[in-house]
């Protein structure tokens, strides 16, 4: 009987432990589906500003291309995804790069404008949420410029060649890094030329554009 009293004693909080377990995760379970669309529709528009503002000319955007390829030059920077963006007669006008690069840290999220004769139409920084805050975060920040305009537009217009850092003032149409984020700013500048170069061999010179 003892025994069997020590068995029930244990018995008890370990069943009351399963159902605990069972009906939290039953729980974190339909949270997670009630949420999971939500999320996919804010990422997919948030894409897509980034998407218009990268190439504010292009009447739509093709079909999105998975990537996900390590450039060997540059490690840990990641060509993610390449779109189309097409003209009003449906003909392309150059490809919006998404990239993913390390920084500071890891997790630095990019959206270039390539256009067919390898120059950057524009740049939207979607995440910089992980540089530091004041330093590399300036980066996607609207309130920190360079000649008046955010530090980000100084891309627009940019080839592979003329889209170098300086830490001096950009004299020369070089890319003047952000003030004590030299890190970050050169991150931003080697993934701008990764993706001209990326586009540049897939794409626009012979590439499959599939």
């Amino acid at each position: 009987m003892k025994d069997d009293s020590k068995l029930s004693l244990i018995g008890k909080p370990a069943l009351i432990l399963l159902i605990i377990t069972v009906i939290a995760g039953g729980l974190l379970g339909y949270v997670s589906a009630i949420t999971e669309e939500p999320i996919a529709k804010i990422t997919a528009q948030k894409k897509e500003e980034s998407m218009k503002a990268v190439f504010p000319d292009a009447k739509e955007f093709g079909e999105e291309k998975e990537i996900n390829d390590e450039v060997v030059e540059t490690p840990g920077c990641d060509i993610v995804t390449v779109t189309p963006a097409l003209d009003d007669k449906g003909e392309d006008m150059g490809y919006a790069v998404s990239v993913s690069t390390k920084g500071f840290s890891a997790g630095l999220e990019l959206m270039f404008g390539i256009d067919t004769e390898g120059k950057i139409t524009g740049l939207s920084v979607v995440n910089c949420s992980n540089e530091t805050p004041g330093l590399g975060a300036n980066s996607g920040n609207t309130s920190y410029t360079v000649n008046g305009e955010p530090w980000y537009e100084q891309f627009e217009g940019k080839d592979e060649r003329s889209a170098t850092l300086t830490k001096d003032d950009a004299k020369n149409g070089e890319i003047e890094a952000i003030t004590g984020a030299t890190i970050t700013s050169r991150a931003v500048s080697n993934a701008s030329k990764e993706s001209i170069k990326y586009i540049a061999e897939k794409y626009t010179k012979g590439g499959d554009k599939k």
